[in-house]
């Protein structure tokens, strides 16, 4: 399952990759400071991937894609979140059955 999103931001690619991609653009932005992010992939200025996961969640896999849509033109970012298919909570709850 995948939700996709785009948005136009009045930004260069530059610029909003960076506000993606480092840990103090994304504290000016991101209201979820709590999660866990892992990069999986980082394309700059044009893609970035990453999983994240909040305490109680299970780890979900985000895609940024950044298009330069023209000089002095908004700046579009696609954004698509997907839940991995593979039950990755089930297989760590039954790993902490065993141990205990």
């Amino acid at each position: 399952m995948a939700v996709r999103r785009e948005i136009e931001v009045e930004a260069s690619p530059e610029e909003v990759f960076e506000a993606l991609a480092t840990e103090e653009g994304r504290e000016r932005w991101l209201s979820e400071p709590e999660r866990e992010i892992h990069v999986e992939l980082l394309d700059a200025p044009h893609r970035l991937v990453w999983w994240w996961a909040g305490a109680e969640e299970p780890a979900t896999r985000v895609e940024f894609v950044v298009v330069a849509t023209g000089p002095e033109l908004p700046t579009r970012v696609i954004v698509t979140e997907s839940v991995p298919s593979f039950p990755l909570a089930a297989l760590a709850a039954s790993f902490r059955l065993v141990l205990a």
